[in-house]
């Protein structure tokens, strides 16, 4: 097996946001029901399903293909924009 430097870097570089999607799974995981009904971004098991699948993906297929690519953008949307909503929206107001 011969793979030089730029192979390696790609190779962790897929791993890292396969992982990325794993723990985006994980975090929705954790997350109540109700906090999906209030950001109305769609139900929870949409996104688990999707982050699975997503990391899924990026792992088997890599980043570059039409597949990954989708995978790694929906991790992305989710770390940015879903995640940081959910937390407002999981955390008590007193």
């Amino acid at each position: 097996m011969n793979i030089n430097i730029v192979g390696w870097i790609a190779l962790a570089i897929n791993l890292v946001v396969a992982f990325s999607g794993m723990v985006a799974f994980f975090d929705a995981l954790r997350r109540p029901d109700d906090a999906f009904v209030v950001v109305g971004r769609g139900p929870k098991v949409a996104w688990l399903v999707g982050m699975f699948l997503s990391a899924a993906f990026v792992f088997f297929t890599g980043m570059l293909t039409l597949l990954g690519l989708i995978g790694t953008v929906a991790i992305v949307v989710y770390h940015i924009d879903q995640r940081p909503k959910l937390q407002e929206a999981s955390t008590p107001r007193w």
